[in-house]
């Protein structure tokens, strides 16, 4: 396939995750055009695309969003788009048909995507597939019958949501209770409800399955560090030999049916030692560059099973010990832990390691994005909190 000859239109300018995707674009010779809310983006501010297009309007992805969407890929100027985000995919391919009049989808067709978008899709899936999972509740089981046999603490998750925001812990099932009958705007039914698992670390499983349900790369990575310190997203991350775990993840990709990149994480319970289902994530994740790293080319991927051509196919990974690194965030896990000074490795390491962000021949997106972070701290903080 020639891939000089394609013109790719990328989302979320703003994202770690789209630098990533934009460089392995790059690699194989495409013409990059990403798309912006400001010029503060860190693909904005990188060397990398050939050309940017800012518009503020884009994170409302409303009508006036869809309609600059359409009348831009409507021009022909484009082959490709290539959503990033969980929401922007979400948008995207919620008017599929109305893009394909004019460019290729890169992304999971909707019908699959919706599955993992949906965290009660995905354990009711798992709990059939036979997935290691927690005691969690299923979609036509009683609110009352699921108390009766769960053992507390337990804790809830939007059933649509990112990452950690909303999440929450019940200790007992009076604090459950008291919630239920105080909090008027509190439905479990918008919640995966189900036990908590006491787990000392988790295992991020990344696989890219193309349209005939090859496993065509996959890797494991441990998450270290993550924040917020009790359920948050990994800040510290490094590949693992995890090929009980990966087998999980893949057979429950393929009987989600599933097409494209996705994250499946386990946790592992601390009383029993086994892998436990914590939930996909079937956009494109912020630590894509481990791909990169693990010599798997997610760009490419992506664009041949959109060409119905055939996939290339990367072993399974075998470079253990890489470690990649959110600074940002590592930076207030230092400052929030009790753990600072006692971590392992030391949050002073740097060996084998590399910045989610920051690479040597591209540094402004790295520095752009710390200080947006800085000067938004309290904002993130917020959002964050359960």
């Amino acid at each position: 396939m020639d891939f000089t000859k394609l013109r790719v239109l990328v989302m979320d300018g703003g994202g770690k995750q789209t630098l990533a995707m934009v460089r392995g674009l790059k690699d194989i010779g495409c013409h990059v055009t990403v798309l912006c809310n400001s010029k503060m983006d860190t693909c904005y501010v990188s060397k990398k695309p050939d050309e940017k297009i800012v518009n503020p309007i884009l994170p409302e992805r409303n009508e006036e969003a869809l309609k600059f969407l359409l009348d831009l890929v409507a021009t022909g100027k484009y082959d490709v788009l290539m959503p990033i985000g969980e929401l922007s995919t979400n948008f995207i391919t919620d008017h599929e048909e109305e893009f394909k009049k004019y460019v290729k989808l890169a992304c999971a067709p909707r019908d699959t995507y919706i599955k993992a978008f949906n965290k009660q899709t995905t354990f009711d899936q798992a709990m059939k597939s036979g997935i290691p999972c927690p005691y969690t509740r299923q979609s036509n089981q009683d609110i009352e019958d699921f108390l009766q046999h769960c053992r507390f603490p337990i804790i809830i998750k939007p059933r649509q949501g990112l990452g950690s925001i909303g999440f929450h812990k019940f200790e007992t099932e009076q604090e459950f209770r008291e919630r239920l009958e105080n909090d008027p705007s509190f439905n479990p039914d918008d919640y995966v409800v189900q036990e908590f698992v006491k787990f000392n670390n988790r295992i991020g499983t990344n696989l890219f399955v193309d349209q005939k349900g090859n496993i065509c790369s996959s890797y494991a990575v441990d998450v270290l560090r993550w924040f917020p310190i009790d359920a948050g997203a990994g800040v510290l991350i490094v590949t693992v030999d995890a090929h009980e775990v990966l087998q999980y993840a893949g057979k429950l990709l393929q009987d989600l049916g599933w097409q494209g990149f996705a994250n499946v994480a386990f946790m592992v319970d601390a009383e029993t030692g086994e892998p436990r289902l914590l939930e996909i994530n079937g956009r494109i994740p912020a630590s894509v560059k481990m791909a990169y790293m693990c010599g798997c080319n997610i760009s490419r991927q992506l664009l041949e099973m959109i060409y119905d051509e055939d996939v290339i196919q990367y072993p399974e990974n075998n470079k253990f010990g890489m470690y990649i690194r959110h600074l940002d965030t590592d930076l207030v896990w230092f400052f929030k832990s009790p753990n600072r000074f006692r971590t392992k490795p030391s949050w002073f390491s740097w060996k084998n390691t590399q910045e989610i962000l920051y690479s040597k021949d591209d540094k402004k997106p790295f520095f752009f994005h710390l200080f947006q972070k800085f000067f938004n701290f309290s904002k993130i903080m917020k959002r964050k909190a359960h």
